[in-house]
C-alpha cells in the first residue's frame, strides 16, 4: 500500500535539488501554511449556490476520468459543477474566449462561481476572466495548480526551438513531433512553448487586481507513474534544479499572485492520482483555502 501524500516539506528540495534558483515567496505570498491547516478538514464550506468550474489542461479532452471524481465528490456534498469542455486545438487566449461563452451560457442570473485549474488549463481560465469583466466581477475565487508560466523545455525540445539542443533523442520524441503539429494539438502546444502567444506575457502580467486567486507550484524527485513524465530529460538539461516531471519550478510561478508550495507532487498527479495522492482531497482542500480569502472573510 502506498504511504498517503502530505503536504509539508516543500523546503526538502534542496537534499534534491541544490542547483535550484528558487526562493519562497514574500510571507503575504505565501499560502502553503492556509493549504497545510486546511488539508485536515476538507469538506467543502462554500455557499450551497456557489458554482464549481473545473478546468482541465492540454490533452485532457482524452483523459476521461480527469477531474470526474472530484465533480462527483462536489455533487454529492449538493454543489452545481462545471466540467469545463476544453480543446487541445485552441490556445490560451481562444481557450479563454470559448470558456467565456459556455461559464457565461450556464451561470444563472446574480449566481457566483469559483475557478479550479490545472495547467495550461489555469492560464486559459485567466484569459476568460481577463476578457469578460462581467465575469471577473461574478468570481469568488481561482486555484491555478502548476500553470505553466513559462515554456516547457521539453516541449521546446519536441518542436526544435530550444537553444543549444543536447542532441540526444527521448523514446516517442518522433510521434510527439508529428502529433505536436496536428490541428488537433498545434495551437495548444505551441502555447506552452517558446513559441506562445505573445499575449499570455500581457495577460500574466496584467490580472485583474480583486481576483481572489492563488497558484501552486511543487517539485518532485520520483516519477508517480510512467504517463508522460520527463524526470530523466529533465534532470539532464539542468542538473539539480527542481522540476515536476513537466516544467521546472520557477516556471510554474506567478508573480505577485499568493502561491501554494507543495513537495513530492508531479504534474500529472493533480488530475490522475496515483502515489498514495488523494487528488479529491486536494481540489477540496484548495475550495476551502478560496473560501477563507474571499473577501469579506477574516483573514
Amino acid at each position: 500500500m502506498k504511504t498517503p501524500w502530505m503536504p509539508e516539506g516543500f523546503d526538502d528540495w534542496p537534499l534534491h535539488f541544490p542547483a535550484t534558483p528558487f526562493v519562497r515567496p514574500a510571507a503575504h505570498l505565501d499560502w502553503t501554511g492556509r493549504f497545510i491547516s486546511c488539508w485536515d478538514k476538507p469538506t467543502p464550506s462554500l455557499p450551497p449556490s456557489t458554482l464549481v468550474v473545473l478546468v482541465a489542461g492540454l490533452f485532457s479532452e482524452w483523459l476521461p476520468r480527469c477531474f470526474q471524481d472530484c465533480a462527483q465528490a462536489l455533487r454529492d456534498a449538493g454543489y452545481q459543477v462545471l466540467r469545463m469542455p476544453v480543446r487541445s486545438s485552441r490556445g490560451v487566449m481562444a481557450q479563454g474566449r470559448h470558456i467565456s461563452k459556455v461559464l457565461t451560457a450556464e451561470l444563472q442570473h446574480g449566481q457566483r462561481f469559483v475557478l479550479l485549474a490545472h495547467s495550461k488549463g489555469g492560464l486559459d481560465a485567466l484569459a476568460a476572466l481577463s476578457q469578460d469583466k462581467a465575469l471577473s466581477d461574478a468570481c469568488d475565487g481561482v486555484a491555478l495548480v502548476q500553470p505553466p508560466t513559462g515554456p516547457s523545455t521539453v516541449m521546446d525540445e519536441v518542436l526544435g526551438c530550444a537553444a543549444g539542443q543536447p542532441g540526444h533523442s527521448y523514446p516517442l520524441d518522433r510521434v510527439r513531433r508529428v502529433l505536436a503539429k496536428t490541428p488537433w494539438m498545434a495551437a495548444g502546444t505551441r502555447d506552452i512553448s517558446s513559441l506562445r502567444d505573445p499575449q499570455i506575457a500581457q495577460l500574466l502580467n496584467q490580472l485583474p487586481v480583486d481576483l481572489n486567486a492563488t497558484h501552486v507550484v511543487s517539485w518532485t524527485a520520483a516519477p508517480s507513474s510512467r504517463f508522460d513524465t520527463h524526470h530523466a530529460r529533465l534532470n539532464a538539461q539542468r542538473p539539480g534544479c527542481a522540476h515536476d516531471g513537466q516544467f521546472y519550478i520557477e516556471n510554474l510561478r506567478i508573480e505577485g499572485m499568493p502561491q501554494i508550495c507543495l513537495p513530492h507532487l508531479d504534474h500529472g498527479q493533480p488530475v490522475l492520482g496515483g502515489g498514495g495522492f488523494d487528488a479529491t482531497r486536494f481540489w477540496l482542500t484548495l475550495l476551502n483555502v478560496l473560501h477563507e480569502t474571499r473577501p469579506g472573510q477574516t483573514r
